[in-house]
């Protein structure tokens, strides 16, 4: 961590931080949409691939992308994380999509500060002994 109290050392550093230091870093708020016992006081977790997340900021927040027509005040959007980029700090989920110029789909990203994690992948069970405290 940066002791300094400049802004611009402080962008400095997290712009130049090593990869494993910035894939740490890809982490979003813990909402899940079933109250589990075991993830009380667990506020926010790294996002893996796998987690459902619903996105809560941005064009996808209220519905299908609103950019080019989509409804106003729909559903937002969730899915399943299918790829991260740590490096940036970007998700690519399952139905962000943007049209290319030959109508293609191509993955959208979304930051990972526009999201929540609304389930979580269990298939890791050390990943959920490490988030629960349970070290037994």
């Amino acid at each position: 961590m940066v002791r300094s109290m400049k802004p611009g050392k402080q962008r400095k550093a997290h712009y130049n931080a090593p990869l494993h230091v910035k894939r740490k870093r890809v982490a979003a708020r813990l909402q899940l949409d079933k109250p589990d016992a075991r993830f009380a006081g667990v506020r926010s977790v790294t996002v893996r691939i796998g987690d459902t997340v619903r996105v809560i900021r941005g064009d996808y927040a209220h519905g299908s992308e609103k950019r080019v027509g989509g409804k106003r005040n729909a559903e937002p959007l969730v899915g399943n994380v299918l790829r991260i980029d740590a490096e940036k700090g970007r998700l690519f989920i399952e139905g962000a999509t943007s049209a290319k110029s030959d109508n293609k789909a191509e993955a959208f990203p979304v930051h990972v500060s526009n999201v929540i994690i609304t389930k979580l992948d269990e298939t890791d069970k050390v990943r959920i002994q490490k988030i629960t405290g349970d070290r037994s």
